[in-house]
């Protein structure tokens, strides 16, 4: 695959290439995502990486470059609930708005919300996409993961982004319009002796958060994707 179509978003995302210094290796992929929001929640990702380890990105880092309103939230799943929230707001006796907690871990392969409390807008994410062999650590086994794809790559949950279902798995997308879950199922229609997804084969974008909730204590999803 060559090096330009990795960063792809769908119809509503722009992506562009922007150079930078840091760009030591040819393999490197430096660029940005536009995450489109909505007011309220929005089910989103860290799509590109701050420093090619997949593993040093924080709220200030993914989000600190952005200007939301006040009162602006990044929620969190703790693995049972979105315990941990971050805001964005003006502290006591200050004029400028800042996120309360900015060196929360965010990371590629995460899916979280943001809840946007002012009229829509554009989040900008800049880094570096990941690519190669990446194992989504956030995939932690049966139940329900709140995750995303580590590459910046869109498409179908299993013929592009290489999730492999295993029978009864759910995943659930958010619908930041009717601000409500849609629920996908895999398993064997009636009269079939194959499992499918139902009512389709989930289709995801760049940047987009989901819930994968798996019955399979040994779930994971790794992708290989190479420039």
């Amino acid at each position: 695959m060559k090096a330009k179509t990795l960063l792809i978003a769908a119809a509503t995302l722009a992506v562009g290439a922007i150079t930078s210094q840091a760009q030591v290796y040819s393999q490197n992929i430096v660029g940005y995502v536009n995450i489109p929001l909505v007011s309220g929640y929005n089910m989103v990702s860290v799509p590109v990486d701050s420093d090619g380890t997949g593993t040093n990105n924080t709220v200030i880092s993914v989000l600190g470059t952005n200007v939301l309103a006040n009162n602006s939230k990044v929620l969190i799943w703790t693995g049972s609930s979105f315990g941990t929230q971050v805001t964005y707001g003006i502290p006591v006796h200050q004029s400028v708005a800042v996120w309360n907690a900015p060196n929360t871990p965010l990371n590629p392969g995460q899916g979280f919300f943001v809840y946007n409390a002012g009229s829509p807008t554009n989040l900008t994410v800049v880094g570096t996409a990941l690519v190669g062999t990446n194992l989504n650590r956030y995939v932690t086994g049966a139940g329900y993961n709140c995750v995303s794809s580590v590459t910046p790559l869109g498409g179908y949950i299993s013929t592009n982004l290489q999730y492999t279902a295993t029978l009864n798995d759910k995943l659930l997308t958010w619908d930041p319009v009717g601000q409500t879950y849609i629920t996908y199922n895999y398993g064997v229609p009636v009269h079939q002796t194959l499992p499918v997804w139902s009512p389709s084969q989930p289709q995801l974008n760049v940047g987009q958060g989901f819930f994968i909730d798996s019955t399979n204590i040994g779930v994971s999803w790794k992708q290989i994707l190479n420039p």
